[in-house]
């Protein structure tokens, strides 16, 4: 349980986009109110409404649509419980977006329009405490409990005891401070009472949740669990599935740490149906900025992954496929979930999402490497069906091994047991599956730090796996979309930046200080980062100078004689030529050869162009706006980018490319290649591409080994970055 300010329950508001397409409970109430405020006329009462409907947006964490409905209700001439009402709403909006002084300046407002109002004031208060430094603010807590506790209504006793109960073990988790778990205990067992008391099973629900994380964490699992049962039954009451699946989540981890696995995957089961009956009113953030993905769902997903895996293995051979099935689907929904969390945007991988059904074609293998706490699973997907392999290695133990074999690939460092090890654990236990059933091609779904990883550069001490398959890459195979037979013709444009312009200017600071401290010893670091004042000229050269790229002109003059289309290189490639021309003609492939960076989050991701930075929502407003026909891009290349160093989610930055390009395939690096490899390897892909003759994975595979044998570039450092993402046919 986490409260973040005293609100309608007490508990966690949201922040983050929602889809208009989402059809969530919270989010059909919220649709009706805004139709029925559309059509009020008089002035009081399309006030009243504002006030209504800016806290129903901000229960699903709109800001921007709740923010002026409030402004309204709290300065139009209504009754001064519904003015302060509005207000203290405007202040829990403020509060979150990081403008504590003005959110105390409406929290007070409020308290002053109706200052007989006990349960008011002392939500104001409870408020503003967080305001306070920390080492006060226990004191501060406990002085507000018997105030909470003497209020006249069990209702605002329970709502208020709980918002008080969440503060306080936010300072125990941070000092470790008996005291502050002790007040916890007894504001929760206040809010349980007086919830019951007032016959709201919804608050009940979550003050018994609340007491059953304390008693977890002081490792009283059957405590807990007895608790959590009450609490599912109170949530049952109402049908508060949001609460149900936190609580079914929790039976499920505590039953699986009991040993019950019967219990634990019947509870896991039960806590992913609700998330995906409420998974639309769930926002990507929560409003205290926690990310719902690493939060709420993941866990979720990955515990009944877990068990159905473990139920599995309690079956007979002939009996396992449902179970696997059932594991890789919710692998699928783990996918798409922290592609929307990476990306802050729901509606664009819903949009994308579809059905797994058909098995993949022959000679064709779907990989799941699936990272758990105690051990790594492999499933492999064959025409035949799932099969599945378990490995005793631990997740750290894994993301260790790969980090330090990634760093290794990155500096063109010797890394060949490095690279056998890592056969051994991810390939060497698939192998008679490839070889019975004569894989050419494998599509791997990859898994945390794996995405770090490419595939194709391990050895299995005869040779690298590039030499005996191609390797593609899906962020998950609901989001690639469906194979289509006919070829369009390779008509591309061709964009790059081998001397950049205005668009240094542009670079957010900590990028600046990444480029300019190594080229200048005397620089102190972060000088960029900690001043505001624009780029010196000796800075804005230095910049340009040391994000030149000359290979850039090379290469796309090479593309240019063999791709019919059209050009635009550093002076022409500015935003609004690169608008112009997807906005004239729908080129099915899109080539780009610019620094670009995938970083931790859609924020600290961007691709150059001359004038601009191009982030992802522009790249996807540019070609939604833009694009004739509604017709996608075939290919989006996307040289010299690069991915963020030991970073693994910034690899979702070239998935999330693709998707919001609504391009088929992305074609990207991993990390940055010399000239004339990355030259080398695009020249001989497309050449490969154009004659029609394999399919686009096969033509990477078939261009990188050209660069394997060479003797001067046959280390993986140049030929194993180039990853193939989305369709690979």
């Amino acid at each position: 349980m986490a409260v973040v300010l005293a609100l309608a329950a007490g508990s966690a508001q949201a922040a983050g986009a929602s889809c208009d397409a989402d059809q969530g409970p919270l989010r059909l109430r919220v649709q009706a109110m805004q139709a029925a405020h559309a059509r009020l006329t008089d002035g009081l009462e399309r006030a009243r409404s504002a006030g209504r409907l800016g806290a129903a947006w901000l229960a699903l964490g709109r800001d921007d649509e709740a923010e002026p409905l409030l402004r309204e209700a709290a300065a139009a001439p209504l009754p001064a419980p519904e003015r302060a009402a509005a207000a203290m709403d405007l202040g829990n909006l403020l509060y979150t977006r990081g403008a504590g002084a003005q959110a105390a300046t409406h929290w007070a407002a409020a308290a002053a329009l109706v200052a007989d109002d006990a349960e008011l004031g002392l939500r104001a208060r409870l408020n503003a405490l967080r305001l306070q430094p920390e080492a006060e603010r226990l004191l501060a807590l406990q002085e507000t409990l018997p105030r909470v506790a003497a209020l006249p209504a069990p209702p605002a006793r329970a709502r208020l005891a709980l918002n008080l109960a969440a503060q306080a073990q936010e300072l125990g988790d941070a000092r470790a401070s008996d005291a502050a778990a002790a007040l916890a205990w007894r504001a929760l067992e206040l809010g349980r009472t007086q919830a019951l008391a007032a016959g709201d099973p919804r608050l009940a629900a979550e003050a018994l949740e609340g007491l059953a994380a304390l008693y977890e964490a002081q490792q009283r699992p059957e405590q807990a669990l007895a608790l959590v049962e009450q609490g599912i039954a109170q949530a049952r009451r109402v049908d508060a599935r949001e609460r149900l699946m936190t609580l079914e989540g929790r039976a499920g981890r505590l039953s699986a740490a009991s040993g019950d696995a019967a219990r634990a995957l019947a509870a896991y089961r039960r806590a992913v149906e609700h998330a995906q009956a409420v998974r639309s009113d769930i926002p990507v953030r929560y409003r205290d900025g926690r990310s719902s993905f690493r939060e709420t769902l993941a866990p979720l997903y990955l515990g009944l992954t877990d068990q159905l895996l473990r139920r599995a293995d309690a079956m007979p051979a002939t009996e396992q496929q449902p179970l696997l099935r059932q594991a890789r689907d919710t692998v699928e929904l783990i996918k798409q979930t922290e592609l929307a969390d990476y990306l802050r945007d729901r509606c664009s991988v819903e949009a994308a999402a579809r059905r797994v059904a058909a098995p993949p074609p022959a000679g064709t293998a779907i990989y799941y490497p699936i990272l758990l706490p105690d051990r790594l699973e492999l499933l492999l997907e064959t025409q035949a069906g799932l099969e599945r392999r378990r490995v005793p290695i631990g997740d750290e133990r894994l993301r260790d091994e790969v980090l330090a074999f990634v760093a290794a690939l990155r500096d063109g460092e010797p890394l060949m047991a490095r690279a056998q090890a890592l056969y051994r654990v991810l390939v060497a236990p698939l192998e008679p599956l490839l070889s019975q059933a004569r894989i050419d091609t494998l599509v791997v779904v990859p898994d945390g730090v794996l995405r770090l990883l490419p595939l194709a550069a391990l050895h299995d001490g005869r040779g690298w796996l590039l030499q005996r398959l191609a390797v593609a890459t899906v962020p998950a195979l609901s989001l690639t979309a469906p194979p289509r037979s006919e070829r369009r013709p390779l008509r591309a444009l061709l964009a790059g930046l081998s001397d950049p312009g205005p668009v240094v200017d542009k670079l957010p600071p900590d990028v600046v200080d990444a480029v300019l401290e190594p080229q200048d010893p005397t620089r102190r670091p972060g000088a960029a980062a900690a001043r505001s004042a624009p780029l010196d000229a000796r800075e804005r050269s230095a910049l340009r100078e040391a994000l030149a790229l000359p290979g850039v002109k090379a290469e796309i003059e090479s593309l240019s004689a063999m791709l019919p289309g059209k050009v635009l290189l550093d002076e022409a490639f500015t935003l609004d030529a690169l608008q112009q021309q997807l906005r004239g003609e729908a080129y099915p492939v899109v080539h780009i050869a610019s620094h670009g960076l995938f970083g931790h989050d859609i924020d600290s991701t961007f691709i150059m162009t001359y004038d601009e930075l191009l982030t992802l929502d522009g790249l996807q407003a540019l070609l939604r706006s833009s694009r004739p026909h509604g017709q996608g891009i075939e290919l989006l290349t996307l040289s010299a980018c690069q991915t963020a160093e030991g970073d693994d989610r910034a690899p979702l930055g070239m998935s999330g490319s693709a998707l919001k390009a609504r391009a088929r395939s992305a074609l990207g690096t991993l990390w940055p290649v010399a000239d004339e490899s990355a030259r080398l390897v695009m020249d001989g892909f497309y050449q490969r591409l154009a004659r029609g003759e394999l399919a686009r994975v096969q033509a990477l595979r078939q261009a990188q080994l050209a660069l394997l044998q060479q003797r001067e570039r046959s280390h993986p450092f140049h030929w194993a970055p180039f990853v193939l993402i989305g369709d690979w046919q």
